[in-house]
């Protein structure tokens, strides 16, 4: 069985090695547990956010930068994605589900920890069978600030491991990291919003996603608009599905942000500061994709939803 902790720690590991290079900084908590800074008090890279988004993912995922087009004027850097198995990659692993903390900026783990941990309150685990088990786990977290010496222990013991086999990688959404890292997030919130809506994801063979970087900047609450932005407004996929016509047709409509989002043309900062800054109180139907095309490679049909919503874009990344 593929354990996605093992995988993500071969990718940890050569950010341990070249930290410096990378532009992190590594800490050790007083109970043993590493801390991985990729941004609160550095300036991360390029690099660092490819490598921070194959931890989250497992490193079950290709992650490479393309190019996003906005108008004739500008362009901006894009995350793309390439999965075979949304099921661990995305579920399992990748999607924030796991809550460490409460009330403003409430902390959220994501990563291959999640599967082990497999705690109640993760609600997207009850999307996949799948589960690990490993001595080294790693969990990924998108915070303004470093974990305190609770969370590395809170994290040890919820895995069943000891504190110096936890390994948290943190970057703000202000920072390079943070932009390139949810940017990457398109594919999850497709598969999350499929069994949402009654599609069974077992029935994905693969899929792609592409969405814009959003350019950074230093006030958190804008940089959260921004790089959610990028996915409601911007984020692009493409999936191939074992299924029929009627299945596809039917969910589909439900997966954009343009015909499912209840606050489509919203800027996402906007919507943020109404729910106080916590994602836990923001209508789930949000968290879409601009567009989607879905393959049926049993009908040889293709569908189309959503369109690149530039207008919205302009207003959130450069105003």
């Amino acid at each position: 069985m593929i354990s996605i902790n093992k995988k993500a720690m071969v990718v940890v590991r050569e950010i341990l090695k070249n930290a410096e290079d990378l532009g992190c900084q590594v800490h050790k908590m007083d109970c043993g547990a590493t801390v991985v800074d990729m941004g609160i008090n550095c300036r991360g890279s390029w690099e660092a956010g490819l490598l921070f988004t194959r931890v989250t993912l497992g490193d079950l995922a290709k992650v490479q930068l393309g190019e996003f087009y906005l108008n004739e004027d500008y362009s901006f850097s894009a995350a793309e994605v390439f999965v075979e198995q949304p099921l661990i990659a995305c579920l399992a692993s990748q999607i924030a589900g796991w809550k460490l903390g409460e009330g403003e900026f409430a902390t959220i783990g994501s990563g291959p920890a999640r599967a082990v941990a497999a705690v109640e309150t993760d609600q997207y685990l009850e999307m996949t069978p799948y589960r690990d088990k490993n001595n080294e786990v790693v969990l990924c977290i998108q915070d303004t600030k470093l974990p305190d010496e609770r969370i590395g222990l809170w994290v040890a013991e919820a895995c069943k491991v000891k504190p110096e086999d936890v390994y948290l990688l943190v970057a703000p959404s202000a920072c390079i990291v943070g932009s390139i890292q949810v940017a990457a997030r398109m594919l999850e919130q497709v598969c999350h919003k499929m069994y949402e809506k009654g599609f069974d994801v077992t029935q994905v063979v693969a899929c792609r996603g592409k969405a814009p970087v959003a350019p950074v900047v230093k006030d958190e609450v804008k940089a959260m608009g921004r790089i959610n932005d990028a996915i409601l407004y911007g984020g692009e996929t493409e999936f191939w599905v074992d299924s029929t016509d009627e299945k596809i047709a039917k969910v589909i409509h439900q997966l954009v942000s343009k015909t499912s989002s209840p606050n489509y043309g919203e800027l996402f900062a906007d919507i943020f500061e109404r729910a106080g800054k916590d994602f836990y109180y923001i209508d789930h139907d949000v968290h879409s994709i601009a567009k989607i095309q879905i393959h049926n490679i049993n009908s040889g049909r293709s569908f189309v939803a959503g369109e690149i919503n530039y207008e919205v874009l302009e207003r959130s990344f450069l105003k």
